[in-house]
């Protein structure tokens, strides 16, 4: 990914493809790049013999003495002072909610399951692979060029029993997609062979002016509070999304550069009726004409990783210039924990500079887990040869950690891959689906499932695969 707003599909026509890649301690050294053909549709163990001279596409292994930190940044406590004040005055039409709950609860916008969903195409290589429950959009949102999804979280928390999206929102501008405002929608798990629904809630940060008024600023650093919150037009959070997490109390999304948090409880139900972002003339507040709203509380920047480069520019070091192109919650290890992954295209990796998954330790509330300076130290950096890698998922049994991997291929199914971090086994590989974004592990007693979301217009849809399906039988 660039360090700059992003395009859908991080990419013209994303190919999966494979870098040589030489990842130390645990896997072979690479001396000539694997070609992957576009994926048959079947599935297939690439072999390794234990002097290979070539890493097989999606090797996994972590990277001795790689290590980042991220520095915690929050917003104003004047700003969400004035927030709360605000909810408190009947007249303003917006009430604080205890979690993400209530959303859910009220959801209304449709999915279909995958049977009513005509001649979309988006999962069918896959579904006829594995155990695949898949449901398509029934409402505008299907086909959208304006709302485009990128991330997918599962909770099974009381803060939200169910899943959540995140989505941006893009304008035509001359012959450019221009980025203008995001999203998160969430709502209960669909089940199979029904129908599901969903609740949009627009993201938002606050702060506060030079004159000390409360304003909600867009999520982009660079641009300055747009003014008092008396005023009708506030600027809107002009993310990407390119990932989602929730955990405990708390909503990540991931903005390339780092991690944006959001804490649920600072989730509000406001005023209905005008497509505004702020306070319009009858003095209540407005998201957009949705239901609720969700204001940013912090930021968590790499503070020895310096600056994610463009997509096929390669890091300055192992160490160095590290993306947050996606994040998913990973509640396998003890503490729980985030991990946050790179998207590079061809150029972008080399084989002593490889695409990193990096895992962060939280808390129990689900807040990450600093020291206190509010710096947060990564407990594993894994290197892999995979390039276009739109999402990533973790499972962590107790010996060992399998990382799973969605590979775009543009208007093509794409692949999944998994692999067990350094256990010199090949790694495992399925046809994926047409347009996958992010990945998120749910721990299910009926099996573990792996959930996505795809999201080229006309062919979006969420779904998940039995984990044990997309990893070689007989490992945890």
């Amino acid at each position: 990914m660039s360090p700059r707003l992003r395009t859908p599909s991080r990419g013209k026509a994303a190919r999966g493809r494979t870098t040589a890649i030489g990842l130390g301690a645990g896997a072979a050294s690479l001396a000539v790049a694997v070609a992957l053909a576009p994926p048959s549709g079947a599935t297939r163990d690439l072999a390794v013999s234990a002097v290979a001279a070539a890493a097989a596409p999606g090797d996994t292994a972590p990277l001795p003495g790689v290590s980042f930190t991220l520095k915690a940044a929050p917003v104003s406590a004047e700003a969400l002072r004035q927030l709360d004040a605000m909810a408190a005055d009947p007249a303003r039409g917006m009430t604080r909610q205890k979690d993400l709950a209530a959303a859910a609860a009220g959801a209304a916008n449709g999915l279909t399951w995958k049977s009513g969903c005509g001649s979309n195409d988006a999962v069918k290589a896959v579904d006829a692979k594995v155990t695949l429950g898949a449901w398509c959009f029934d409402n505008g949102d299907k086909s959208s060029q304006y709302w485009i999804p990128q991330g997918v979280a599962i909770s099974r928390t009381a803060q939200l029993d169910g899943v959540a999206l995140s989505w941006y929102h893009r304008h035509k501008s001359g012959s450019d997609w221009v980025t203008d405002g995001s999203r998160v929608t969430v709502g209960p798990r669909p089940r199979v062979d029904a129908k599901g629904a969903y609740q949009p809630v627009t993201l938002a940060i606050p702060t506060v002016t030079a004159g000390g008024k409360l304003a909600v600023q867009e999520v982009s650093p660079a641009n300055s509070p747009a003014g008092p919150v008396s005023v009708k037009g506030v600027d809107d959070a002009k993310q990407h999304q390119g990932g989602v997490a929730l955990a405990g109390n708390f909503l990540y999304t991931a903005d390339t550069s780092g991690l944006r948090v959001y804490d649920v409880r600072r989730t509000y139900r406001v005023a209905t009726g005008q497509n505004i972002l702020g306070v319009g003339a009858d003095g209540r507040f407005y998201a957009h004409n949705e239901k609720y709203a969700l204001f940013q509380t912090g930021t968590y920047r790499p503070e020895n990783a310096g600056a994610c480069p463009a997509w096929d520019v390669v890091p300055s070091a192992r160490d160095k210039d590290l993306c947050f192109s996606t994040v998913t919650y990973d509640p396998t290890t003890s503490p729980a924990s985030l991990l946050t992954a790179e998207y590079k295209i061809e150029g972008g990796v080399t084989s002593a500079k490889p695409m990193r998954a990096v895992r962060w330790p939280l808390n129990a509330d689900g807040s990450l887990k600093t020291d206190g300076s509010g710096r947060v130290t990564s407990t594993t950096v894994f290197g892999t040869n995979l390039t276009h890698v739109q999402g990533a998922a973790v499972y962590h049994s107790g010996t060992g950690d399998t990382l799973y991997y969605d590979v775009s291929n543009g208007a093509s199914p794409g692949s999944v891959y998994s692999d067990r971090d350094g256990d010199g086994n090949a790694p495992f590989h399925v046809v994926g689906p047409i347009g996958g974004e992010s990945l998120a592990f749910d721990p299910y007693s009926g099996g573990d499932r792996i959930w996505g979301i795809t999201e080229r217009p006309g062919q979006r849809m969420l779904f998940w695969i039995y984990r044990k399906e997309l990893q070689k039988p007989g490992m945890p």
